[in-house]
């Protein structure tokens, strides 16, 4: 990733197979971590993981790490349909429809079918439930280190907490895997801008 066009460090986003509580689950995380010049102007050391039903795509528990210059959040939202509540830090507060995270809001969107003119509204929950309503851009060509691949670029909106800074905007291959191969957002210090580096694939 690159901050004020700066070499600034990496960006990590992961997917497996898991379990939670003895079922089927898909644990998707993401990390930010400056590199040694970067965090001499500004520390980011960010960790997300969201736990995820697969029947139904219901995320399950949400965990937020945030380290970015000198501010420091942890945050953990544990979602309990039967109740109709999301517990954040342990305080209860009303889930309505949501079933997404900010997190796994990104993996679900890649399920979608991204052809229509129309946006896409998804129901998120991150402190409380918000809309979040995905503007389907433009098919833009983009080169990364890992190669050019034909994107659909889309932006998520929300009155909500962010994934990652704000105004964040995607650039999704536009084929059906629908990788993120290049990611912008807004930080306080300048502009965040990932590009697709490597994609491995461990076998289990």
């Amino acid at each position: 990733m690159t901050i004020l066009g700066i070499v600034g460090g990496e960006l990590t986003l992961t997917a497996e197979e898991t379990l939670w509580n003895g079922h089927a689950a898909y644990k998707f995380s993401l990390s930010a971590l400056s590199n040694d010049f970067l965090s001499k102007l500004f520390l980011v050391r960010d960790y997300m993981v969201s736990w995820v039903e697969p029947n139904g795509f219901r995320a399950l528990r949400f965990e937020k790490h945030t380290v970015e210059g000198k501010r420091v959040r942890d945050e953990l939202t544990e979602f309990e349909y039967e109740r109709g509540l999301a517990k954040v830090d342990g305080v209860a507060h009303n889930l309505s429809d949501s079933t997404l995270d900010p997190l796994s809001s990104v993996y679900y969107l890649r399920t979608l079918e991204l052809d229509k003119e129309k946006p896409i509204d998804l129901a998120v929950f991150s402190q409380e439930s918000h809309s979040l309503r995905v503007e389907i851009q433009a098919r833009e060509k983009i080169v990364t280190p890992a190669g050019s691949f034909d994107t659909i670029r889309v932006e998520p909106k929300s009155e909500g907490a962010h994934l990652l800074g704000k105004n964040l905007v995607l650039w999704l291959t536009d084929d059906e895997r629908k990788l993120p191969v290049q990611i912008k957002s807004k930080l306080k210090v300048g502009t965040l801008i990932g590009k697709l580096k490597a994609i491995e694939r461990t076998e289990r």
